[in-house]
């Protein structure tokens, strides 16, 4: 399932629909642009943490991939991608469910304040 997942986050970039990085991705969450975040696995604990935190202010779903950021950059045509955000609905939903098929592969958490 991760490959439907990284052909999709593919799909997304040559749509231009995705924010890549922590900074992009946080504020398309804050502006109401973001419809769901991913975090590659291998990204840190308080990355990950501070991206729960903007995707439960924006009341957006969260999601670490299965993929490190090398593979999830390469699935981008970047060499590395560590937090992305998708800003359109079908793919967002298209990504969530490939997620949710493989529950092995979804992390998602809560963090507040």
């Amino acid at each position: 399932m991760e490959h439907k997942a990284l052909s999709l986050l593919g799909l997304a970039r040559r749509a231009g629909k995705l924010e890549l990085g922590f900074e992009a991705a946080a504020a398309a969450a804050r502006s109401g642009k973001a419809l769901l975040l991913l975090a590659a696995k291998d990204i840190s604990e308080k990355t990950f943490k501070n991206l729960c935190y903007e995707g439960n202010r924006a009341g957006i779903p969260v999601f670490r991939l299965g993929s490190d950021m090398e593979e999830t950059g390469h699935a981008c045509g970047m060499k590395r991608a560590g937090v992305l955000a998708v800003t359109e609905q079908g793919l967002a939903q298209a990504l969530q469910n490939a997620m949710e098929q493989e529950p092995q592969e979804k992390e998602e958490r809560s963090y507040d304040d």
